[in-house]
């Protein structure tokens, strides 16, 4: 998984106390199959798999991590849609879901 310096500037910018991190886990959902769930929490899962950016740890659901191998996650602003994208290369044009068949297992 790869984190663009946007998306790590604005995770930091968000974080509501410094006591506070973040999860992510592949979700069943999406017009292909998955989708990526990003939450704020306080207590990882004793399972979780870390995975610290400067600054920026970040927890990952370890039944999730073949999915995130190739994911980059970004930040964008626009006038009409700002927010967290999540690009892995079997999405589907909507570019916020995948199937996960194409996955590298």
């Amino acid at each position: 998984m790869l984190i663009t310096p946007q998306a790590q500037n604005k995770l930091r910018a968000l974080l509501p106390r410094p006591d506070r991190t973040y999860r992510i886990k592949a979700m069943p959902g999406g017009c292909q199959g998955y989708t990526f769930d990003l939450k704020i929490i306080q207590n990882p899962q004793p399972d979780d798999v870390l995975q610290s950016f400067p600054d920026l740890p970040i927890y990952i659901d370890p039944s999730s991590l073949p999915y995130l191998q190739e994911v980059v996650v970004d930040y964008v602003e626009g006038l009409v849609n700002s927010g967290f994208t999540f690009h892995h290369p079997a999405s589907c044009s909507c570019g916020k879901s995948f199937a996960p068949n194409t996955c590298p297992s």
